[in-house]
C-alpha cells in the first residue's frame, strides 16, 4: 500500500525553488549547474544517479530507484527553459523562485522543474516506503537542449545510442494533471532566402530597373501568399480534429542600409503539421507559390533551407500507461485527465519511436514560455503520488 509522506512535500517545493534559483536558459546558461543540484539532491537521500554527457557541459541526470536492469516506468523532464523576456515585466524576479499564494514563480517553474522536483519525489517517496524492491526499476532521465527544437541530439537520442532508455511506459513531466497528451502535431521549421540587386536608392538607376530585384518585398510577396494556404485532409486519428496544418512566418532579416535597395532577405516559417498533411506535401505547396512569385519577379533568386522537422506522434488508446494513468489519477483525484493531443511538438515522439509510449503528465500552473510563470503548489503532491501509483502499476512488486 502507497502512503503519501507529508514530510516530502517540503522537500520537494524547496528543491523547486532550487531548480529555479539556478538559470538554464537555453544558449545562455548550460545546464550543467542544474544538473550538479539535481546529483546533489539525488545522493544526499540516497537515490542513485550518474551523470551522462555528450557535450560535458550539457550532461543528461539519470536517477534510479530498483536494482533490475530492465526499466517499468521511466520519467523524463527537460532541464533547459526559454528566456525571460523582459524580466521588469515579472511580477517577481524569474529567477527568484518567490512563492507567493501557495505559487511558485519563475522561468521553468512548469516547464519542466516542477515536473522534475515532482518525478525526485516520487522516486523518493517509493524508497521511503521500501518500495523499491522492484521487478522492474523507475528511472528519472533529466535531459538538456530540448528548447532549442526537441531533436533530443544531446539528451533522448544519445542516452538510446549508450542503451540507457528503456520501459514499458514513459511520462514526460511537463503539466498538467487534468490532461495528458497521448500525441502531438509535427513541426516543419524552414526558412527562406531571397536574393536581389543593390541599388543606391537615390539614383535615376533604380528609378528605372526591375522592381523584382528587390529582396524585402520579393519576401514580403511569398510570405503573403503563404498565409493565404490552406490544406483539406481528414486525419487517421479523431484526436487531431481540432487541429490544421498552420504555416508562421516568425522571425524575419534583410536589407545592408536605409538607403540602399536590399539585395538579400530573410524569413523562418513555422509550420504545424496533422498526419493527413506530411512535410512534403507542404513543402510542394511553398515550391508553388514561390514559382508564381518568382513568375511575377523575374529578378528575384529564392533558396529554402530546412532548419527542423519533427513529426507528428500518437501512440495507441491501449498503451498500459494510459491505463496506468487512468488508475492512478483515479485513485488519487477522483478523476482521470483527458487524453489529448499537443498543438505544440515535445521529445515524445523521440520516445515513441524506440518502443516507449509516452505521455505527458506534471503539476498545474501557468504562463509556459510567458511572463509570471509558476507552479501551483497544490498540485505537487498528487503529482507525486500519480507518478508513483503509475511506478508501481509499471514495475511490478516482487514477491517477498
Amino acid at each position: 500500500m502507497l502512503k503519501q509522506d507529508k514530510n516530502l512535500t517540503p522537500q520537494i517545493i524547496h528543491l523547486c525553488q532550487q531548480l529555479v534559483r539556478t538559470p538554464s536558459v537555453n544558449g545562455l546558461n548550460p545546464e550543467i549547474a542544474l544538473a550538479q543540484v539535481i546529483m546533489d539532491f539525488a545522493r544526499q537521500n540516497g537515490l542513485q544517479s550518474e551523470l551522462l554527457a555528450l557535450e560535458e557541459d550539457r550532461p543528461n541526470v539519470l536517477v534510479r530507484v530498483g536494482d533490475s536492469e530492465e526499466i517499468g516506468l521511466l520519467l523524463v523532464g527537460h532541464m533547459d527553459t526559454v528566456p525571460t523576456g523582459n524580466p521588469e515585466s515579472w511580477k517577481f524576479p524569474p529567477f527568484s523562485g518567490t512563492i507567493s499564494e501557495n505559487r511558485l514563480y519563475g522561468r521553468g517553474a512548469i516547464d519542466n522543474k516542477g515536473g522534475i522536483a515532482a518525478a525526485l519525489g516520487a522516486l523518493l517517496l517509493l524508497k521511503s516506503q521500501s518500495l523499491q524492491d522492484l521487478e522492474k526499476s523507475v528511472v528519472l532521465a533529466c535531459v538538456p537542449d530540448e528548447e532549442s527544437g526537441a531533436t533530443g541530439r544531446l539528451g533522448i537520442n544519445h542516452l538510446h545510442k549508450l542503451n540507457k532508455l528503456s520501459g514499458v511506459g514513459a511520462i514526460y513531466t511537463y503539466p498538467y494533471l487534468k490532461e495528458s497528451a497521448m500525441g502531438h502535431r509535427g513541426v516543419l521549421r524552414l526558412k527562406i532566402n531571397t536574393y536581389g540587386k543593390s541599388f543606391h536608392t537615390g539614383l535615376h538607376a533604380w528609378q528605372i530597373a526591375d522592381k523584382s530585384y528587390n529582396a524585402v518585398t520579393g519576401l514580403s510577396e511569398i510570405l503573403l501568399e503563404l498565409e493565404k494556404v490552406k490544406f483539406e485532409g481528414k486525419t487517421s486519428s479523431s484526436l487531431f480534429d481540432r487541429f490544421e496544418t498552420v504555416l508562421t512566418p516568425t522571425l524575419i532579416e534583410g536589407g545592408a542600409g536605409p538607403s540602399i535597395v536590399p539585395d538579400h532577405a530573410s524569413a523562418t516559417l513555422d509550420i504545424r503539421l496533422i498526419p493527413s498533411v506530411p512535410g512534403e506535401k507542404v513543402q510542394e505547396k511553398i515550391n508553388e507559390v514561390i514559382a508564381g512569385v518568382q513568375s511575377r519577379r523575374p529578378m528575384l533568386k529564392v533558396t529554402t533551407e530546412g532548419l527542423v522537422s519533427l513529426p507528428t506522434t500518437i501512440i495507441p488508446e491501449d498503451s498500459k500507461i494510459i491505463s496506468a494513468i487512468r488508475s492512478a489519477s483515479r485513485a488519487v483525484r477522483g478523476v482521470e485527465p483527458d487524453f489529448v493531443i499537443s498543438g505544440p511538438a515535445n521529445e515524445s515522439y523521440l520516445l515513441n519511436e524506440i518502443g516507449i509510449p509516452t505521455c505527458t503528465l506534471g503539476p498545474e500552473g501557468i504562463g509556459v514560455h510567458s511572463i509570471d510563470e509558476y507552479l501551483e503548489l497544490s498540485s505537487l503532491e498528487d503529482t507525486i503520488e500519480i507518478y508513483s501509483r503509475v511506478a508501481l502499476e509499471l514495475s511490478g512488486r516482487r514477491e517477498s
